[in-house]
């Protein structure tokens, strides 16, 4: 059973721009199936004069260009097309040349036929593909786990701020607790010397203002200190 029959208006329609392409190298060669014409492109009867029997066929371009040709002359544009398309597909490949052990063939020969690739070729760009993909996919996972350990870490040290500061927090209600006590230390011991004083007086006992040295201020100093922290433990 043979192709089914693809008329010229449907022709233009699939791999349009290549096809464009395809034809304009063609009208460009001296010895080219067609030629260009004001409205598109036209058998090259100079060299191919048998095109010229036959009904003629219009197809529009996806460039906007008309072709109108012969059947006999359509049918050699659509065979030579697939050779152009076959080397246009294949530009960017390299032949190589292979031996391989009976294991790697026979499995490259029943993957092939498991999977309905044409050619063993094609089974071997399928791997190499799919090992890359899962390259890819490993790379990206791994950015990803390093994010998430980056984030972790981020979270620590926010937790550890947090504790900081709550810390800082604690330290400073400590320091007010202390400040008020040595305020009321204070403050006890002006009523005490002002009621001294007065009982000085009411006794008329005189008095001077000692004279204290650095020794003596150090030792109340200490003093304070130590019936201060007693009075906060």
């Amino acid at each position: 059973m043979g192709r089914p029959q693809i008329y010229l208006k449907d022709w233009c329609l699939e791999d349009g721009l290549l096809k464009a392409e395809f034809l304009k190298k063609e009208s460009e060669n001296p010895r080219g199936l067609v030629i260009r014409t004001h409205q598109g492109y036209s058998p090259n009867f100079n060299i191919y004069p048998h095109f010229q029997s036959g009904n003629f066929y219009i197809g529009i371009l996806r460039n906007g260009l008309s072709i109108q040709v012969t059947q006999s002359c359509y049918e050699k544009i659509k065979a030579k097309f697939r050779t152009f398309k076959k080397n246009d597909k294949d530009k960017n490949k390299i032949k190589k040349q292979y031996y391989l052990d009976h294991k790697t063939a026979n499995f490259l020969s029943k993957f092939k036929e498991e999977n309905h690739f044409d050619r063993e070729e094609i089974v071997i760009e399928y791997l190499v593909r799919k090992n890359q993909s899962q390259e890819l996919q490993f790379e990206h996972f791994k950015k990803i786990d390093q994010s998430t350990i980056r984030v972790q870490n981020l979270k620590n040290e926010l937790a550890n701020c947090k504790n900081l500061c709550a810390q800082a927090e604690n330290d400073k209600l400590d320091l007010q607790v202390r400040i008020n006590e040595l305020d009321d230390l204070l403050a006890r011991a002006y009523a005490l010397n002002d009621f001294f004083k007065e009982t000085l007086q009411e006794h008329k006992i005189d008095f001077h203002h000692p004279i204290i040295d650095d020794e003596t201020a150090r030792k109340y100093k200490f003093e304070i200190r130590n019936n201060l922290r007693t009075h906060l433990d």
